[in-house]
């Protein structure tokens, strides 16, 4: 029950603030919104507004959507005449409806944000430093050459800015052979390092181990506009990182502890939830940056997917046929769908093995 309880605790705020930034944009627009609905299926909740806008609560809480006026499903899947209803979505500029459907993916960017900002005026941000502090006998480390007093610079090209990317990225890169640029002595160093393979028990994965202690930090609350900034550059750090996953995802040669859905964001729901307010709002932080990002991937029936269709009706002048879309937009549907029943039983047969 922690499980499910930490996860639509994360979900339920982040789903709201993505369905919101379509919302807003769309009334913004001209575009008249029918329902904002949190949750799927038989209404629990509802409530009408001085706009005509139905706010609802439904009884499964896995997702949510707003239908704007001229839309026959909440999957705004192209319908014939939507084009002539005054205050449709369909009725809107190209450029009306592409800031529309940027506009989810957006708000989540910019919540991920907020709660960082947030925790970093309210608690404070640890300044470690990308720095070898001590170099464990028999590491990989030690096998690589590194040395205390080190200080990474960029791992496979990607700048190092504090200890906490460092251990992000060895975490990430078991067993793979990673090229370390490091700063000894004033003289830039390239060395080889291949993380030695762990596997956690409590996680269920593989993970990557230097076997590296880090030097001396500090932790200090930060200003308002000093939290922006590290907000910024972590968001954007973030989503980064997130990219190479997905690359690597898409790719294959993912690692397959890399690999969960619903069940495991669950499990790491209700392991934030357990380290306190910060990991839990940190956590949440990650998950509404992972949803904008994702929902951007080009895929029928995610915003990327519209926004693709956007850019080529802007090009080309004319929208593709509405036929044309519906086919897709279906398609797109059934793959989420069977992405999400294998991935959900990956995570079940992973609990039991």
């Amino acid at each position: 029950m922690d499980y499910i309880l930490a996860f639509l605790a994360i979900l339920t705020p982040v789903v709201f603030i993505h369905e919101l930034g379509h919302y807003w944009v769309a009334r913004k627009s001209g575009v008249v919104v029918e329902v904002f609905s949190v949750g799927f299926g038989p209404e629990l909740f509802s409530r009408v507004d001085r706009h005509g806008t139905r706010w609802r609560i439904a009884a499964l809480p896995l997702g949510g959507y707003v239908k704007m006026r001229g839309d026959e499903n909440a999957a705004s899947v192209p319908t014939a005449g939507a084009s002539v209803v005054t205050g449709s979505f369909a009725a809107a500029s190209v450029w009306a409806r592409m800031a529309i459907v940027a506009a989810g993916p957006a708000a989540n960017f910019i919540f991920g944000m907020m709660l960082f900002a947030g925790v970093y005026m309210g608690v404070g941000k640890a300044f470690i430093p990308p720095t070898i502090g001590e170099v464990i006998d028999g590491s990989a480390a030690q096998e690589a050459g590194l040395e205390t007093g080190d200080r990474v610079m960029f791992v496979d090209g990607l700048k190092i800015d504090d200890f906490n990317t460092l251990r992000t990225i060895v975490f990430e890169n078991p067993g793979r052979p990673l090229l370390f640029e490091v700063d000894r002595f004033d003289v830039r160093t390239s060395l080889t390092v291949t993380p030695k393979t762990v596997y956690s028990e409590q996680l269920k994965v593989d993970f990557g181990q230097l076997g590296v202690r880090s030097a001396e930090g500090e932790f200090r609350r930060l200003g308002l506009s000093e939290s922006v900034v590290h907000a910024t550059t972590d968001t954007v750090q973030m989503t980064y990182m997130m990219v190479r996953g997905l690359t690597r995802l898409v790719t294959g040669q993912a690692n397959e502890g890399e690999i969960g859905g619903p069940v495991r964001i669950a499990e790491f729901s209700a392991d934030a939830a357990r380290q306190g307010l910060v990991g839990f709002l940190i956590f949440m932080a990650l998950i509404s940056i992972n949803l904008g990002l994702v929902n951007l991937i080009p895929i029928p029936a995610l915003d990327g997917g519209h926004l693709l269709f956007f850019v080529i009706e802007a090009v080309i002048g004319r929208p593709l046929p509405e036929a044309f879309q519906a086919v897709l937009m279906r398609g797109g549907i059934a793959l989420l769908l069977a992405s999400m029943v294998c991935v959900t039983v990956y995570d079940i047969m992973r609990q039991f093995s």
